[in-house]
């Protein structure tokens, strides 16, 4: 699976966090909440997504 590094306000990576630990049990879970995050976004927004 390829990696990719972003940068996130101090905000919106506590929220990350605080949700992660909430809704995952573990803070190892960050990936899938963000890919889950935006695979909504895009359905979102119209963009398909490869499979």
């Amino acid at each position: 699976m390829p990696k990719t590094t972003l940068t996130l306000s101090e905000p919106i990576a506590k929220a990350l966090k605080i949700y992660t630990v909430q809704a995952k049990s573990s803070m190892r879970a960050q990936s899938q909440v963000i890919e889950e995050a935006l695979r909504e976004f895009f359905k979102n927004h119209g963009i398909e997504i490869e499979e």
